[in-house]
């Protein structure tokens, strides 16, 4: 049978366990861009989303780019983080090679 993937972010599920958004505290996270069903699990350990799920529908993931770029993160970082579990996903790979050196 067909998985039942809500169609929000996991920045849902972050705010209705009561986590503080560890963007927030200075964390890269994929959670903004990431289907929910995980129930936030990483970032209730105070680690950043790694996109297990898969990008939302319609992502933006140029605008969380430039979030990470502007707190610092390197190029090489935000073309890694989209290349991790779901690397082959549209939205992630072609955000990836927008990165690439």
């Amino acid at each position: 049978r067909k998985p039942a993937i809500a169609s929000h972010s996991v920045c849902v599920e972050c705010k209705r366990r009561g986590t503080i958004c560890v963007m927030v505290q200075g964390t890269s996270c994929l959670g903004p861009v990431t289907h929910a069903g995980c129930g936030a699990i990483c970032p209730s350990y105070r680690r950043g989303c790694y996109g297990c799920y898969g990008p939302m529908e319609t992502p933006n993931t140029a605008a969380l780019a430039r979030e990470w770029l502007l707190r610092g993160a390197s190029r090489r970082d935000v073309s890694r983080a989209f290349r991790s579990f779901n690397a082959a996903a549209e939205a992630f790979r072609k955000e990836s090679l927008a990165h690439d050196d």
